[in-house]
């Protein structure tokens, strides 16, 4: 039996923490699917304020208290109330407007001159506590305060920011990327017929333009985009000069947020745009591929499967399943597999776990994982041929499993069986606490409940959209029953963190004993 190493061991612990990690991850709405929020928008910021209002400097804080070294308090400065754009009464209660109006002092970390605008946001009324003071121009204070008046979601809130997102003041500039990244895909594509490809275009190929940016770009020239746009962005992935005079660091700037890049290609291309990522991105036989490419690649594949209609997702999992001729990075795809429901691949996963060594041993819990949900007799039959071959890499995948989320209890819409539900204790073969247990027979070709919640959690899902399988190449009579709602109980909860503490000291020592030389690799002291 293949001997597991210290380093495969820490490994596997790190996955288990990763896991964990997706619980919660799991239960959020996302977003941009290729997009990262840099901040909280104005408009969040606002709503989580009492008052906000636009007030002028009036007395900076003293000479000299804004230099690093400074000693003494933290500098203040002083702002009289120019507008209000929330909370006028509770502004007006606390003696901050007419003509014996108070001026608002709070913490001023910046210099500026007397009479610069700051966007001033406070709570806990009447005394209110100010937040840090935030410069903004006159042409950002109309901007701040047509916010109110906006959708609170959909197409017509975005099409507002859209006109802002290469704006010459930065802050809303990047107030409006925000606001895209943080809108449901949906959103994004029913912006469709107001989106201008060729300045999205324009920007996607100007190599100062940020990576993250660029993937937003990317991801909306999808939707609006043409084929003869798909050829532009097909240059860039294969990294063709575009201008004849650009340098490798203004291509390798082109092709940050490869990602995106490569959903749109395939997005406007169609099924047949996939040919070139195989080939380029996904084919490693004989080739140097980064692995930050390929990665990339998945990444793409996943949003294509889950948000986008453009390409079958049979056609999907073909490119997929490419990567399971490359052992070291079969783990990447097995869950997707899995949660896709394709089970074609039960005798190349098994080969896979039979022929790991130390260099990819990684991958047998990922395919026990995979067995364990597939409702084939056929999945049955192999899980019971592997657990014999390595039983500890079975137990290791039930005890991860188990650890990334509970077992889902049912629920009625009564509310007594609600409480029920809460109050029962899940199965003592559903605990973590058990994590030697053997795997379940697959007497039938029928998948446990628990499994069926296990493969609905084995990899996240990009968008804010639910994954649709009324589409060329799926089946919707296949599709797995929909999984009820988690409802943890209070002993489970303990249970969990404990399991976590306890996964947290073990990758700990692993860590010490991983990093700690051998005998033969110390210093020779002289004698």
């Amino acid at each position: 039996m293949q001997k597991f190493s210290r380093q495969n061991t820490l490994r596997c612990l790190v996955v288990g923490l990763l896991l964990a990690g997706l619980v919660g991850r799991l239960t959020s709405v996302c977003a941009c699917p290729f997009c990262s929020a840099v901040s909280l928008t104005f408009a969040q910021e606002i709503a989580q304020s009492q008052v906000a209002v636009i007030a002028r400097l009036v007395e900076p804080p003293p000479a000299g208290s804004l230099l690093p070294r400074a000693e003494g308090p933290l500098p203040h400065g002083k702002f009289a109330v120019v507008e209000v754009l929330k909370g006028a009464d509770l502004v007006e209660e606390a003696g901050l407007l007419g003509i014996n109006a108070k001026p608002i002092t709070t913490i001023t970390l910046e210099e500026k001159p007397v009479g610069t605008l700051f966007l001033l946001m406070g709570i806990e009324p009447p005394e209110l506590i100010w937040s840090s003071p935030i410069p903004v121009s006159t042409k950002a204070v109309a901007y701040l305060k047509k916010l109110p008046e906006l959708a609170e979601k959909g197409p017509d809130r975005l099409a507002f920011f859209q006109q802002y997102l290469e704006d010459a003041d930065e802050s809303l500039a990047r107030d409006a990327y925000d606001e895209f990244a943080v809108a449901p895909y949906v959103d994004v594509r029913g912006l469709e017929s107001r989106m201008d490809s060729t300045q999205l275009l324009a920007w996607i190929e100007n190599p100062k333009i940020q990576s993250s940016r660029r993937r937003l770009y990317a991801t909306m020239l999808g939707v609006c985009g043409t084929k003869a746009d798909a050829e532009r962005i097909e240059a860039i992935l294969i990294g063709n000069d575009l201008a004849g005079d650009s340098g490798k660091e203004d291509r390798a700037e082109l092709r940050s947020g490869l990602d995106a890049l490569i959903a749109c290609s395939v997005t406007l291309r169609g099924a047949d745009g996939l040919d070139l990522i195989d080939t380029h991105f996904l084919d490693r036989k004989g080739r140097d591929v980064p692995f930050t490419e390929t990665y990339a690649a998945v990444m793409a594949l996943r949003f294509l499967g889950e948000e986008s209609d453009a390409v079958p997702r049979d056609r999907v999992l073909e490119s997929l399943r490419i990567l399971l001729e490359e052992p070291k990075l079969a783990d990447l795809v097995i869950a997707d597999l899995a949660r896709w429901q394709d089970w074609s691949v039960i005798e190349k996963l098994t080969e896979l776990f039979i022929q790991a060594d130390a260099d990819n041993i990684f991958v047998r819990e990922p395919v026990i994982n995979y067995l364990k949900v597939c409702p084939l007799p056929e999945a049955a039959a192999a899980l019971k041929k592997l657990e014999k071959i390595d039983p500890e890499a079975v137990r290791r995948a039930v005890a991860l499993a188990g650890f990334a989320g509970a077992t889902p209890a049912a629920i009625t819409g009564n509310e007594s069986d609600e409480q029920q539900a809460v109050d029962t204790p899940p199965p003592a073969s559903n605990r973590v606490e058990d994590p030697a247990a053997s795997v379940p027979s697959h007497s039938t070709a029928t998948t446990q409940p628990e499994d069926l919640a296990l493969a609905s959690r084995i990899a996240p899902v990009l968008g804010a959209e639910e994954a649709t399988d009324n589409r060329a190449g799926v089946d919707p009579s296949h599709t797995a029953p929909a999984v009820e709602p988690v409802v943890f109980t209070t002993q489970w909860t303990y249970v969990k963190w404990g399991v976590w503490a306890a996964i947290v000291l073990l990758s700990g020592f692993f860590a010490r004993a991983t990093l700690r030389p051998s005998s033969d690799q110390m210093p020779s002291i002289r004698q």
